[in-house]
């Protein structure tokens, strides 16, 4: 009877839909409604050959469904988004050499040449995910690589390859599990430094079987303990140092999986959102001197509408309704909203999936990468979400919800409401994939904004966004001067007649992930921002004026704006 009481708990918790219907992707009414919002799927076509490799193996240790991420950005300062794919490899084993990390450089048109070996991008381990930024301050991002073993590797960009400065920069080689990471100036001293988020306890020795239908699937977290983030900061000589027992994170272990970083009370620092694994999520307040506490449940931000946990994935901020207040979403297990938490007064939020559009069909899907991105320039942010469940079984016991899924997109009415467009959408989200990483970016400079999905054990997708009659665009990058190089935590804020909006550089969003950094701003049918105001990180105001549309601005911190080619030259 106890084993009894153990297999049916495992299939109740970690398959709770397994009697539900997945339906297709529709609207309200039922049907798809029909939109001007179209992507292709050109990963044949982009010079991207990559594949995750996930060493699946019979025993289903729970490492090998959970990868892969995927980073959008510029890498040899030429202002087009390159492309890093992370690998895993044989769990417990050494990496094999068809797990290799993966570097893709962009020529500015979405042309891409495998450039992994020139660049010596390496890799450790079973990988997971990367965050990237200029941790250095000589104007390359530079890479951190997220591992299972916690054998991260720090990777000094120097313009034209990689140098591995993990130990010398004072990272450990061996630690607990590792996932998401992002890079933010917490400490507000000028450079950047970095929270790392960690899972649970696992490996091979403590690892417990789980089964459904009596067939063994891959176990759930809520058999394991959780495991506290870190946060190293940036010494600034080279050199980081593990602060979190004074930053006040080191005694408050959950399960985290993904983060999103951005200064959500406004107050001028970096804040961070955990998304934790049916543990209670966290909202770490930052004090400005880079000391956090956690305050999700006051704020309405730890639990589900219903007051539960849920196996949150991914996390993203978006002002979705214009009244100028950062909302959350956090992508979650099948049968759970994509949450949805409304900043309806500073620091107080509400769960609005359900009312906004967004509850019922993601429900039918199991979500790890999310993007606010506004994919038709009309000025709103819409939302894409990338899905697929993790027991590779689940199709013999369920007649309705599968291993691969579809990918969603939602459409913002432009009043905070979202309509699923997702069958409308092209045939980039026709394939039924197991996606887990997310980027955003514009990958062929064309002034609209693709996506890039990275998928568990197999190839990614690359995605161009081919939509008719999109509105006019700006796009900046920015280089700080007495912030950090990457601006990352610095806020834009664009004004157009009577319409207003905000936009900021996040350290980090979706899941294992991170977007381009340039800032995309969406004009609608206008010419130009009558009004840009950039508040840089550290504090800094500068304000511009008559920005014209169909352009892209490099803008070093104080300087007046430059048009640029992307693509056809670095910038110094």
């Amino acid at each position: 009877m106890k084993n009894f009481k153990f297999l049916l708990l495992s299939f109740l918790v970690v398959f709770p839909a397994a009697c539900k219907t997945e339906n297709s992707a529709t609207g309200p009414s039922g049907e798809s409604p029909q939109s001007k919002i179209k992507f292709t799927d050109r990963t044949q076509q982009s010079g991207v050959n990559f594949k995750h490799f996930a060493g699946l193996s019979p025993e289903k240790w729970m490492p090998e469904v959970l990868a892969a991420g995927v980073a959008a950005v510029d890498f040899d300062r030429d202002g087009d988004v390159d492309l890093l794919f992370t690998n895993s490899g044989k769990f417990g084993e050494e990496r094999p050499s068809e797990a290799k990390n993966a570097l893709f450089i962009n020529d500015g048109k979405g042309n891409f040449q495998d450039k992994t070996a020139e660049w010596n991008l390496t890799g450790f381990g079973y990988g997971q995910g990367a965050a990237v930024g200029d941790v250095d301050g000589d104007g390359f991002p530079d890479v951190f690589l997220t591992n299972f073993e916690g054998n991260n590797r720090l990777l000094k960009n120097s313009g034209s390859g990689f140098v591995d400065v993990t130990e010398s920069a004072g990272f450990p080689t061996e630690g607990k599990w590792s996932t998401s990471a992002g890079f933010a100036d917490f400490d507000n001293d000028g450079d950047l430094d970095l929270f790392l988020v960690r899972y649970i306890e696992y490996n091979k020795q403590i690892h417990q079987n789980t089964f459904n239908n009596r067939m063994l699937t891959y176990s759930a977290p809520y058999l394991y303990s959780g495991v506290s983030d870190q946060i190293w900061r940036n010494d600034g000589n080279g050199k980081f140092t593990d602060v979190s027992k004074e930053a006040g994170v080191a005694d408050a272990p959950q399960k985290g999986l993904a983060l999103a970083i951005g200064d959500i009370d406004k107050d001028g620092d970096q804040d961070v959102y955990v998304a934790n694994d049916t543990s209670p999520n966290q909202l770490w307040i930052n004090d400005g001197s880079g000391k956090f506490k956690d305050i999700a449940r006051l704020s309405g931000v730890a639990y589900s509408e219903v007051g539960k946990e849920e196996g949150s994935m991914g996390a993203d901020f978006s002002d979705v309704d214009g009244n100028g207040l950062l909302d959350i979403t956090v992508t979650n297990f099948q049968e759970e909203p994509t949450s949805l938490y409304s900043q309806t007064d500073p620091l107080i939020f509400r769960e609005i999936s359900d009312a906004k559009g967004i509850g019922q069909n993601s429900r039918q899907r199991l979500s790890f990468g999310i993007d606010f991105f506004d994919a038709d320039n009309d000025g709103d942010e819409d939302l894409i979400m990338a899905n697929g469940h993790i027991d590779d079984t689940i199709e013999k016991n369920s007649e309705s919800i599968k291993f691969a899924q579809q990918n969603l997109l939602f459409e913002n009415l432009g009043d905070g409401n979202f309509t699923d467009v997702t069958s409308s959408a092209g045939d980039a989200f026709a394939a039924m994939q197991v996606s887990r990483g997310l980027a955003v970016a514009d990958l062929d400079n064309d002034g609209d904004l693709d996506y890039v999905i990275a998928n568990n054990n197999g190839p990614p997708q690359i995605a161009f966004n081919e939509s008719v009659d999109s509105g006019n665009f700006v796009s900046l990058w920015l280089d700080g001067e007495k912030t950090n190089r990457s601006a990352i935590g610095t806020r834009i804020e664009a004004k157009i007649g009577e319409k207003k909006f905000e936009r900021q550089i996040m350290g980090a969003q979706s899941y294992l992930s991170l977007s381009d950094l340039r800032v995309h701003l969406g004009l609608g049918k206008s010419e130009k921002i009558d009004e840009l105001t950039i508040f840089w990180a550290g504090g800094e105001k500068q304000t511009i004026t008559g920005l014209g549309g169909g352009k892209f601005y490099y803008i070093r911190q104080g300087s007046e704006p430059k048009e640029f080619t992307p693509g056809e030259k670095p910038i110094n």
